[in-house]
């Protein structure tokens, strides 16, 4: 028998009821939600006070028609850039197998789309819990990936849309705000993703990003295309960092279909763009390889050293090799200690210390940034880029990083000490802090990155000095038109057997060989 309901906002009286359903494990058997310890009424009221004040929150209680009597809660929360999760739950049990988390889950997804235009909506649920995966499918939830015991749905305002209208299309550095919005979208991104991070570009390219979509899902592939002297072909390559491709959903749950779709459109794009080759650095914490390795091209190019910030620090420093732990220490006993920076004057003392660092190791002309660089990366709303210092015992900044966090990875993107420090290495100090900050800060991973050209030298010794955990880092090198690729590299005079470790070889001075 179907029961008719209506929903009503929340209020604080609803805690006396609720608090009672927080205590009853039926009802959170589906749920990563199970209260630690009994909750009482005090308790319940305060919390539901606190969150009803939340202005990225909508909560509902549900109730029945005839009676007005409330039997559980639905929800739309985090609700940001267009997009909110979603939760519900009855608590009733002979308020089961009526119909009304499917009457609830149409009536809070009408509030979200035509009260609160939202163009997104997610949500989390048990692989276990069949009914209420059967409910989100008929409303037209799509999985997107499983990952920790559950399974993660999307619909979109525009779920309207149907496979099969598949459309390709480029997005430019002056289209700020589609860029942005579409990494948005993505399952998983990174800061090497973003527009800010493309618009800071040094090289002697422009960025795009191709995309591909059909119905509501996509595959985006940012890349700057590049000009090849003294021709008129093009190639195209990666920003400095991890990005390669980024979809709505997880790759391995994405069709073949909808995979050999991208590839035809790309491989259109490429040809109509006459671009000779593709190097895309690959993310090491995002498996796109089975995507990118349907080209072909794809490297394995080393390891890179990742501190596992779900551990304790104690946890952590029992992992350290070489006296780590003890330089640390000593450092500690000699005064310096690390801070965060974020002035004008900080960041001009950093831009000092690592363009000596740059000029000290004969970095070539793309590692080195000015102030306008360091200003625009720690200042965006697309990401968070913060400054670390290490201190002397005088207050005076001998070694400084800038890290960044996006989506729980906290990537390690430029490092310098002052040369008069290097003995003491303070870096080592600077990376345990950052660590610290990290799990503060809520990240999962904190990648110190790999060896010079991500060879186990003793660049990547030091750092796995500090971890073992390590993980793969690709790259894809794809030749697009190998006909004029191997023209290309005998015009340099270079053999097409060179077994040199650059791409595309084009680009590679004949001297050098």
């Amino acid at each position: 028998m179907k029961a008719s309901i209506f929903l009503r906002p929340l209020v604080i009286a609803d805690a006396m009821t609720s608090f009672q359903w927080r205590n009853n494990p039926e009802v959170w058997k589906f749920t990563p939600f199970r209260p630690a310890a009994p909750i009482t009424a005090e308790i319940e009221t305060k919390w539901l006070r606190d969150v009803l004040l939340r202005e990225d929150q909508k909560r509902f209680a549900i109730c029945l028609s005839t009676t007005k009597r409330y039997i559980g809660n639905v929800q739309l929360i985090n609700i940001a850039d267009g997009a909110a999760e979603f939760h519900l739950f009855i608590a009733e049990r002979e308020c089961w197998g009526m119909g009304i988390g499917s009457q609830a889950t149409a009536m809070i997804l009408d509030y979200g789309f035509n009260t609160l235009h939202l163009d997104k909506i997610l949500l989390d649920v048990n692989p276990e819990n069949s009914g209420a995966i059967a409910i989100y499918k008929k409303m037209g939830f799509r999985e997107t990936s499983g990952e920790d015991s559950f399974i993660r749905m999307e619909l979109y305002r525009n779920e309207d849309k149907t496979l099969g209208e598949a459309i390709s299309y480029t997005i430019n550095l002056k289209e700020e705000a589609k860029w942005r919005n579409l990494i948005k979208r993505a399952l998983k991104y990174d800061f090497y993703h973003s527009w800010t991070y493309h618009s800071l570009d040094n090289s002697a390219g422009k960025a795009v990003m191709f995309v591909y979509e059909n119905g509501p899902d996509f595959i985006a592939i940012p890349l700057i295309k590049r000009n090849i002297p003294d021709s008129s072909y093009h190639d195209m390559s990666s920003v400095y960092g991890y990005s390669g491709p980024v979809s709505n959903r997880d790759f391995k749950t994405l069709t073949a279909e909808f995979i050999e779709g991208f590839k035809r459109s790309f491989l259109d794009f490429l040809k109509a763009e006459q671009v000779v080759t593709v190097f895309s650095r690959l993310n090491p914490f995002f498996d796109q390889s089975g995507l990118v390795g349907s080209f072909g091209g794809l490297v394995d190019n080393g390891k890179v050293v990742v501190f596992d910030l779900g551990l304790s620090l104690e946890t952590q420093q029992l992992n350290y090799h070489g006296g780590v732990l003890r330089k640390i220490r000593k450092l500690r006993e000699k005064g310096y200690y690390v801070k965060e920076a974020n002035t004008d004057e900080d960041i001009r003392n950093f831009v000092s210390i690592y363009t000596l660092n740059m000029l000290r190791v004969d970095a070539s002309e793309t590692y080195y940034f000015d102030e306008a660089y360091f200003k625009a990366l720690l200042h965006t709303d697309e990401f968070d880029a913060r400054l670390m210092f290490v201190y002397d015992k005088d207050d005076y900044p001998v070694c400084g990083a800038v890290i960044v966090l996006t989506n729980g990875i906290m990537q390690a993107h430029l490092l310098g000490t002052r040369a008069a420090w290097l003995a003491d290495s303070p870096a080592k100090l600077l990376t345990e802090e950052i660590t610290v900050l990290g799990r503060k800060l809520g990240a999962k991973y904190y990648n110190l990155g790999g060896g010079l050209g991500f060879k186990e030298d003793s660049l990547f010794l030091w750092k796995a000095n500090f971890s073992s955990l390590t993980f793969n880092y690709q790259t894809w090198r794809f030749v697009a038109d190998q006909e004029a690729y191997n023209a290309l590299i005998l015009r340099q005079e270079i053999e097409p057997q060179t077994e040199v470790d650059f791409f595309p070889l084009y680009r590679l001075q004949a001297n050098k060989v």
